[in-house]
């Protein structure tokens, strides 16, 4: 078994599709999303039908939540409302009512067993919540709540803060996939996680994937997207730095 963990795609298809031509070549047989497939960035539909066509499993995460319902006084910098609304109700625009419905259904949490005593807890940011900021500097303490959530787990997976790493936490493997649309780690390479089963043990390894770069940004021209929020975007695709 080949599981590969994938998230934050925020719109991105270019880095998405170079993502799945990777998988296809290292003959991935699983797929786990953990959130963030739409919003923000040019191609939200598209980048919808491409994780629905997998047919894996797939979690909701705050951006997918902030395209359904709208994003809140509070849920970010005043800074940035602005901005990110404007963002919202475009991507809002392009999609269907049917896509909408399925990002809403989609539950918050999974469980997959890696093999007969060892088992995959996963979520988008922590357990219970959507939106909590988890970095990855932070001390082991601030991950007790994985381990009390969901005891049975040995391995623990989260996304949203789009910087891959990986630790031992009292003999369990803690892991954040990174971002495939948007790193923030200084690599604008898409970032992605495959958990190997050989045997009865689990091997990790993180990839990166580079993409066409000009196509992400030509994609953010052509579609029309909200120009004041379209240099920010750029500026993460070359840098993989959020500014």
């Amino acid at each position: 078994m080949r599981l590969a963990l994938l998230s934050d795609i925020h719109g991105n298809e270019a880095a998405l599709r170079a993502v799945l031509e990777d998988l296809s070549r290292k003959n991935a047989s699983h797929v786990a999303v953990l959130g963030d497939i739409s919003y923000r960035g040019p191609k939200p539909k598209e980048c919808l039908d491409l994780i629905r066509e997998l047919h894996g499993k797939v979690i909701k995460g705050n951006a997918d939540e902030w395209l359904i319902r709208g994003i809140r006084e509070g849920e970010l910098p005043q800074q940035a409302f602005a901005i990110m609304q404007r963002e919202q109700a475009w991507s809002y625009g392009k999609m269907t009512d049917e896509g909408l419905h399925y990002l809403n259904q989609l539950p918050t949490e999974l469980e997959i067993p890696l093999t007969n005593r060892i088992q995959l807890y996963a979520t988008h940011a922590f357990p219970d919540d959507l939106f909590k900021v988890i970095p990855e500097h932070a001390e082991n303490s601030a991950f007790d709540a994985f381990f009390e959530h969901n005891p049975r787990a040995m391995y623990y997976a989260y996304g949203h803060i789009h910087i891959p790493h990986m630790r031992n936490i009292t003999g369990n493997t803690l892991l954040n996939t990174g971002s495939i649309g948007l790193p923030f780690d200084g690599n604008p390479d898409a970032s992605y996680v495959m958990l190997e089963r050989t045997n009865d043990s689990i091997s990790t390894s993180f990839h990166r994937v580079a993409y066409d770069i000009e196509k992400a940004v030509f994609d953010l021209k052509d579609t029309d997207y909200p120009e004041d929020a379209a240099p920010l975007l750029e500026s993460i695709y070359r840098t993989g730095k959020k500014p």
